[in-house]
């Protein structure tokens, strides 16, 4: 496993975008459109098919920083960044990609993008501009150990939470210490505060546990994709509520990829397999259902992942669109 310090030298690959002076690969921008939503009022989009700086292969995560920067993770292993209103500004390359692409992307508190490596069971810190300054995780299905790590939010308190499937269904939740003196040597065990959730279809259990969401007071919220549903736990993992179940109709779910959850407690589900998002008040009554499979504005494929910024615009990770559309909050 190479340490973070040769990682760092191979990952320094930062592209500047210096076209036409502002920044915007040619063809790189798409149409906007007013929609009729409770919710939203326009939606606009950016990116387009192809490898160049600006465009994506289906990207997989977006996150936004405290400057409602813009990062999106996509198939080519690379992690670029843009504007609020998406011109391109920069990107750097994960060099380890021979066993699979990174997938998740997160923001800890002192405003680094993380940047989660299922086939490598790890999680990186980046500097908005590209530098890797902490590195963690290690295979094994051990407790402190990762399987397939899917997701990472970090708490106001610094905890880590981290959720993983396949061999193991479940959420870790890590100390903030990790990021300091975390390895990922192939015998590192990181501390944990605790783990919750087993295979299965019963409350607090998961098949594939995927996005997570944190909730205004704290409350924890998984996308349990393959049990078509979203599961609500409070901060020490025990089970409160859950909601959805397999269908079309509005009020189910297919395959909910993400969940995110605005400061009002207002609940984003990003549906991978219905290709629509599903919003929901705070009592979990169902608020909307936005969007339908398709190209135009507004419409989905297979979308993979969500991000709120801080005026409550939402960014979907339009996968198969090649895009990242944003939804205007009203």
């Amino acid at each position: 496993m190479r340490s973070p310090a040769d990682f760092r030298a191979a990952v320094l690959w930062v592209g500047f975008a210096l076209l036409s002076g502002c920044g915007v690969p040619e063809g790189s921008r798409e149409t906007a459109a007013e929609i009729a939503s409770k919710t939203f009022r326009r939606v606009e989009s950016f990116g387009g098919p192809g490898v160049a700086p600006g465009r994506f292969n289906k990207p997989r995560s977006v996150v936004c920083d405290r400057e409602d920067q813009v990062y999106v993770v996509d198939m080519t292993g690379r992690v670029q960044r843009f504007t609020p209103d998406g011109r391109f500004v920069l990107q750097w390359q994960l060099p380890e990609t021979d066993l699979g692409r990174p997938k998740g992307l997160g923001l800890d508190r002192d405003g680094n993008v993380l940047v989660v490596e299922p086939h490598y069971q790890r999680v990186n810190h980046f500097t908005p501009e590209g530098r890797l300054v902490a590195q963690w995780g290690s295979r094994g299905t051990e407790v402190g150990r990762m399987i397939l790590p899917r997701a990472v939010v970090q708490r106001p308190n610094g905890d880590f939470l981290v959720s993983e499937y396949t061999l193991v269904e479940r959420i870790q939740v890590f100390p903030s210490s990790v990021a300091t003196t975390g390895a990922t040597a192939s015998d590192a065990t990181l501390p944990t505060v605790r783990t919750w959730g087993t295979p299965g279809l019963g409350e607090g259990q998961f098949n594939r546990a995927e996005g997570l969401g944190l909730g205004p007071d704290g409350t924890v919220w998984v996308a349990d994709s393959c049990n078509h549903r979203i599961q609500a736990f409070d901060g020490d993992g025990r089970f409160l509520r859950s909601w959805g179940r397999a269908g079309t109709a509005p009020g189910t779910l297919g395959y909910p990829y993400d969940v995110k959850v605005d400061r009002d407690g207002v609940l984003f589900v990003c549906e991978f397999g219905n290709s629509r998002i599903t919003v929901l008040e705070p009592d979990g009554t169902l608020r909307e259902v936005v969007g339908k499979a398709g190209s135009k504005p507004g419409e989905f494929a297979n979308p993979w992942g969500i991000a709120l910024d801080s005026k409550g615009n939402l960014y979907v990770a339009d996968a198969m669109n090649h895009r990242i559309q944003k939804f205007l909050r009203r």
